[in-house]
């Protein structure tokens, strides 16, 4: 028993050496499995096809030059008091009569969807205006100023070579319900209107004047007043919440005659 004691006496230094040894084993055995190379997962087709699906789709810029903002027989043609139709006598040779519409044949594919959508929604529109000619409109503007004078006149009444009527791409539309509001600030507040307000622009169509833009496009409110320029402009400009195509172009207008 005295050996025994004797013996633990000279070797108790071991037992830290041993529990230091212990413990560097443990840690050498838990980072060298965290540090050890692994093979990557490989991605399952599946999981390849999500991630694909949910990557963002960049979106390209809008071409604002894809058509011709100047050339009379432009789907985007601008015309206003500073950009006349060159030439101003310019009639489109594209004509077609349809639902009591005169109107150039690139806008009559949606007019007909929009007029027969408007029905099925017991929505039924009537045409007051569609294409004029440069010499009706002449007749037009000069009537008006014999009765208002010519400064009255150019706040709701384009002269000659000026109209976008001329470029068979606008609409005054009327309503079959309130038929006294046809040319009226009221028929913005009809069932045609409120309507077309709505949903023109679904179909290519864009609310051409109003009250807050006059000072840019040169006339007062026109609640009847509709333009085509094709539903790829008419979403864009409704995206960019852009009202006037003078603004979405870059392009000067105002209420001067050039």
């Amino acid at each position: 028993m005295k050996l025994v004691k004797k013996s633990f006496k000279y070797l108790w230094w071991l037992i830290p050496v041993l529990a230091g040894l212990i413990i560097a084993v443990a840690l050498l055995l838990m980072f060298g499995h965290a540090l050890a190379p692994t093979t990557p997962k490989k991605q399952s087709t599946t999981e390849a096809g999500t991630a694909l699906a949910t990557k963002p789709k960049t979106t390209p810029d809008f071409n604002k030059s894809k058509y011709s903002t100047s050339d009379p027989s432009s789907i985007w043609v601008v015309v206003n008091k500073q950009h006349p139709l060159i030439p101003t006598g310019y009639a489109p040779n594209d004509l077609v009569n349809i639902s009591g519409a005169t109107i150039s044949s690139m806008a009559q594919a949606d007019f007909e969807s929009m007029n027969n959508d408007a029905i099925a929604q017991k929505v039924d529109f009537t045409i007051v205006s569609s294409y004029r000619s440069y010499s009706s409109q002449s007749a037009i503007y000069n009537n008006y100023t014999s009765i208002y004078g010519q400064a009255e006149t150019d706040t709701f009444s384009a002269r000659p070579g000026y109209s976008e009527h001329q470029t068979g791409l606008a609409i005054d539309f009327g309503s079959s319900t309130v038929a006294t509001c046809d040319l009226a600030d009221c028929f913005g507040t009809s069932t045609e209107g409120q309507w077309l307000a709505l949903h023109a622009s679904e179909y290519g169509f864009i609310l051409r004047y109003t009250t807050p833009k006059q000072s840019i496009t040169g006339y007062k409110s026109e609640p009847w007043h509709f333009r085509y320029v094709g539903r790829e402009l008419a979403a864009q400009m409704k995206k960019q919440s852009v009202n006037t195509l003078e603004e979405f172009f870059g392009l000067s207008g105002g209420e001067i005659y050039k």
